[in-house]
């Protein structure tokens, strides 16, 4: 049996879009011979539609759209189309479609309903025990994502020749081996393949990253597709392992992950361009990186925009980092608009500003500058510059520097940032200065905050692993991540790159006290 495993990169909501490419890896596969071609989870609608899927129309096309592709089907060729399915509400489904034959349908039981994922509001469960069926002699069960991360359980009294499971899994730093793992088990337990096929590509702060893959029944790998790439990759279950590359590092693949949202977000969202605020510290540098990375220096367009406290030598960073990536730097002072912001008499009732006042100003007269390029340039999409420990604790200006439409490195602590950076081989003059905002006089950021190599375990133990604070200064810091909730409702989406974070699976109350 050839298989072909169809790694697409859908446009979610464009069925049009959608079914013109999987009708041509279809076309694609036939040439080659392939007699089951498979397709990732809802390929046809994209993941996800969310609301959309209350919407008769949109449900009506999909329909329309399966019957168009069905009648395209060659001879001699089963595809497995992951697409939503019938009924109101409809089924997150795999549709098995054969030339001249009946339609089946397979229905997704096991929703998932945690984090980004809200299935449960959308389908109507359907039953894996009955997602079976027969192909070349060959008994075969369907998983659909969430199905596979289960306990091995099927109570029909065949035992598979072939188990398949089509995902829509987004990226996170351990998913490929935690996919590989569960995966492997149910390899092992029903003693036969186990083919797992991804979707590729970014949908708002999703990023699917692809790497679908090929078990044998003892769990060993015989094949895996590129990842953060369409691919269509051909298999037969007699044909001995290819020759797999060595493992991709964390840091390379999470740099792979962030360049391909970067590209992705801004592919989809209808832009040309990026360009953001470039301060000569870590942060941004990093960012300019991976926009060049993802798009190409021409793309790119870099804002410095010195105030009163700037130093000298975040002027000489920042040309250096523009130099080294090669991307145009225009240069602004806010000086002037900021003094003369001070002399306003009606803005307060005291004799002159707060300190974080004077502060806060500044950092939205850089913000006025780079969202009046953005609306002069409207291809051009603003990136922000904060990283996951200012979001944790709020330490960001909010309409400053949280200003932007996507957060790339929203998901980074701070600690994070510099591995990154160093990989990115980013000038060693950023990498060694001390952090700040530059927004007083002589400011540094453990001013204001603990050291980041000591409050950023104590972020992910609160945050990512979740668990309770520990001891007054846990508290402590377990509160200041309450109390900036208000902030990051109102921040631009954030790539994840981890199990948890601040994205839409993030959910605190705005008003509460502990």
């Amino acid at each position: 049996m050839k298989i072909a495993l169809a790694q697409i990169n859908s446009f979610t909501a464009d069925i049009l879009f959608n079914e013109k490419t999987t009708l041509e890896y279809i076309s694609k596969a036939q040439k080659k011979g392939v007699q089951l071609l498979i397709f990732p989870e809802i390929a046809l609608n994209g993941y996800s539609p969310l609301d959309l899927l209350y919407r008769n129309f949109f449900l009506k096309k999909t329909a329309q759209s399966i019957k168009k592709i069905h009648k395209k089907i060659p001879k001699n060729m089963m595809v497995l189309l992951g697409a939503v399915g019938p009924g109101f509400p409809p089924t997150s489904s795999v549709f098995k479609l054969q030339k001249n034959k009946t339609a089946q349908i397979f229905s997704k039981e096991v929703l998932a309903n945690y984090d980004v994922f809200d299935e449960e509001r959308y389908f109507q469960k359907g039953n894996i025990q009955d997602n079976y069926f027969t192909f070349k002699n060959h008994l075969i069960q369907v998983l659909i994502c969430e199905e596979t991360w289960r306990k091995p359980c099927l109570k029909h009294k065949k035992k598979p020749d072939l188990i398949i499971s089509l995902n829509a899994s987004p990226f996170n730093e351990l998913k490929d081996q935690n996919r590989q793992q569960v995966s492997r088990k149910w390899a092992k337990k029903y003693q036969c393949p186990f083919v797992y096929v991804n979707s590729v590509g970014g949908q708002e702060e999703l990023i699917f990253d692809g790497g679908s893959f090929i078990l044998d029944k003892t769990g060993k790998l015989l094949h895996q597709s590129p990842f953060f790439q369409e691919n269509l990759s051909y298999f037969s279950l007699k044909q001995k392992a290819t020759t797999l590359k060595e493992n991709t590092s964390k840091i390379e693949h999470t740099v792979q992950a962030l360049t391909f949202g970067i590209s992705e977000f801004v592919r989809k969202n209808g832009f040309k361009k990026v360009h953001l605020g470039l301060s000569g510290g870590v942060d941004s540098a990093l960012i300019a990186a991976l926009a060049c990375k993802a798009l190409g220096e021409k793309k790119v367009t870099l804002f410095f925009l010195p105030g009163p406290f700037t130093s000298s030598f975040s002027q000489t960073c920042a040309y250096q980092m523009a130099d080294y990536i090669k991307c145009p730097l225009i240069s602004q002072n806010i000086e002037k608009f900021y003094f003369d912001f001070l002399e306003s008499k009606h803005l307060t009732s005291k004799k002159q500003f707060l300190d974080i006042t004077k502060q806060n100003i500044q950092a939205r007269l850089r913000s006025l500058f780079l969202m009046a390029y953005a609306n002069n340039h409207p291809e051009s999409l603003l990136l922000g510059t904060s990283n996951k420990s200012e979001l944790a604790i709020g330490y960001s200006t909010l309409y400053g520097d949280l200003t932007g439409g996507l957060l790339p490195i929203g998901d980074v602590f701070k600690t994070e940032v510099y591995p990154l950076a160093r990989y990115l081989k980013i000038p060693g003059s950023i990498l060694r200065r001390s952090p700040s905002a530059e927004l007083k006089k002589n400011q540094k950021d453990e001013d204001d905050l603990p050291p980041y190599k000591i409050l950023d375990p104590i972020l992910k133990k609160l945050i990512e692993k979740e668990e309770d604070p520990n001891g007054p200064f846990e508290k402590k810091i377990f509160r200041k991540i309450i109390n900036s909730e208000f902030k990051r409702r109102q921040s631009p989406p954030i790539l994840k790159i981890k199990n948890r974070s601040f994205d839409r699976g993030w959910r605190l109350s705005l008003s509460i006290r502990i």
